[in-house]
């Protein structure tokens, strides 16, 4: 499957979406900017998603912010999320190394919750154990293990490098995605992880729908039910 024929339909059904406005990364109940919160939220958007946490995260963050009893913090990934796939990935995962990073001196008790959606989620992975598009290990996590310890829960949506099998996978999609990363290589977060990954999902899935790439949003609950079970 050609690279810019997977880009070109990723952009086509996430613009569809993108003529929502996104809400600025401020929610009842956040945190003080010039304080450490118990929590913090880093969330990176989809292909062609306007800078911030994009369609899906944005509320999926407001209702992390509102539920949990912890103080929050939300940071959008600041990258490119554009056509440029393996470009844009690296630059995310360097981005997240240094959000996390960042957040990790000035505050050494603070627990971090991972949250992509579709090229975000792939972000998010290869933060965590080094990229693998088209199955191609090339390079060492961005997080290092001492600060990977940090990581209470990991969110991904819609992720192409989806593998099939693993013990993380959640809802209907049972084939890899068209970049799987392969199986094991999420071992260490596995207990921390949800993969949320629909039937036929053009991306998740290698199938034929773009609808099933779009429909993520009525797994809030369940990754809020997770995220507050791992923070506990």
């Amino acid at each position: 499957m050609r690279l810019r024929t997977v880009l070109s339909i990723a952009a086509a059904s996430v613009v569809g979406a993108a003529g929502l406005a996104v809400a600025p990364l401020t929610f009842a109940a956040q945190a003080p900017a010039n304080a450490c919160p118990d929590v913090e939220v880093i969330g990176a958007r989809g292909t062609t998603e306007r800078p911030g946490l994009g369609v899906l995260l944005t509320p999926l963050a407001r209702q992390l912010t509102q539920d949990l009893p912890q103080t929050v913090r939300t940071t959008a990934v600041d990258y490119p999320a554009s056509f440029n796939y393996t470009a844009s990935v690296r630059q995310g995962v360097q981005a997240l190394a240094g959000n996390v990073a960042d957040t990790a001196e000035e505050c050494e008790d603070t627990q971090f919750v991972l949250m992509g959606y579709s090229q975000g989620a792939n972000v998010v992975g290869d933060a965590l154990v080094g990229s693998s598009l088209r199955g191609r290990a090339t390079g060492q996590a961005a997080i290092p293990a001492a600060l990977s310890d940090r990581v209470a829960a990991v969110l991904l949506f819609g992720d192409p490098t989806f593998t099939a099998g693993e013990s993380f996978n959640t809802g209907t999609g049972t084939r890899n995605g068209v970049f799987s990363r392969g199986a094991g290589r999420l071992d260490t977060f596995a207990d921390r992880t949800q993969s949320f990954c629909n039937r036929n999902d053009r991306f998740c899935q290698g199938g034929t729908s773009l609808a099933a790439h779009l429909d993520y949003a009525k797994f809030a609950d369940d990754a809020t039910e997770f995220v507050g079970q791992r923070l506990g």
